[in-house]
């Protein structure tokens, strides 16, 4: 809950890259770059291309975290379905609730890989676990 909260805010934030850099000073300086071009281009220049793979991270991190939150097949579904919804609502309310955000379809596009790459990683997780158990109740049973 936390994580989805905090994405919320930075994608809803006017200032998200100053917030991102006082909060994590110099580890987060290539993300706020990547983020923020504007801080280091004239303004006759164009921005870079957008911020595709920030949007793939944070709801792809946010898709492992609610996959091992819930720890089940159907809770991984729904949470992940869940998130996408709220991913679109999010990029929706950019365009209402901020004034230097924009609605891009290429981010709904970044957040619902984000959200099925995350839901991945936490189903190979799942899998995983299911067959250390798998070994370790086959080598107790051993004589």
């Amino acid at each position: 809950m936390l994580a989805l909260i905090s994405i919320v805010a930075l994608m809803l934030a006017d200032r998200a890259p100053a917030l991102l850099r006082d909060v994590f000073g110099d580890a987060a300086e290539r993300l706020s770059d990547r983020i923020d071009a504007s801080a280091r281009l004239p303004s006759s220049d164009r921005l870079p291309e957008s911020d595709f793979l920030v949007h793939i991270g944070l709801w792809g991190v946010a898709a492992v975290l609610v996959g091992w939150t819930v720890w089940s097949w159907r809770g991984l579904l729904l949470g992940s379905l869940a998130l996408l919804a709220g991913s679109m609502f999010v990029e929706a309310a950019q365009g209402i609730y901020s004034d230097t955000r924009a609605v891009e379809a290429s981010d709904v596009t970044a957040n619902a890989l984000g959200v099925g790459l995350g839901a991945a990683v936490a189903a190979a997780c799942y899998l995983l676990w299911s067959a250390v158990a798998w070994l370790v109740d086959r080598f107790r049973a051993r004589p």
